[in-house]
């Protein structure tokens, strides 16, 4: 029987990490694209005037922040977990599980370049998969 503690921790943790991270995503996206918070910020830009940012830049800056479709980004950063899941779980293939986890760092520097959320549990699945790849397991 293979031991693959080290691994099977750094992915679960990379899983952990990708579920908060994509939670987080999804309640930015909900109050960004809320009309009461837009007003209330609207409201506070103009009772406060003296603001070290203009108010054009932070308009267009809000603007911007509203376009982005966070509801994808929830669903691809929910997709990278399940990838990891599937690499957790596989039985035989310990290159196959790498290479799940290899691919899914992969499809998140791909996706999420600009993003910063998911650097640290893609981290943790390219160093997990490397792992897989060449280390060789301790047998029982």
């Amino acid at each position: 029987m293979k031991h693959r503690k080290p691994e099977k921790i750094l992915t679960i943790c990379g899983i952990v990490l990708f579920v908060i991270g994509s939670g987080l995503v999804f309640l930015f996206g909900t109050i960004i694209t809320n009309t009461d918070f837009e007003t209330f910020l609207n409201q506070s830009m103009q009772q406060n005037p003296a603001q070290d940012i203009p108010e054009q830049q932070f308009q267009t800056f809000f603007e911007q922040a509203q376009s982005i479709n966070y509801g994808m980004h929830t669903g691809l950063m929910l997709l990278v977990a399940a990838v990891g899941v599937i690499a957790l779980l596989r039985r035989t293939g310990d290159i196959m599980s790498g290479i799940f986890l290899l691919a899914g760092t992969g499809l998140t520097v791909l996706i999420f370049w600009w993003l910063i959320v998911p650097f640290l549990p893609a981290l943790l699945y390219f160093i997990a998969g490397l792992m897989f790849l060449l280390r060789k397991p301790k047998t029982a």
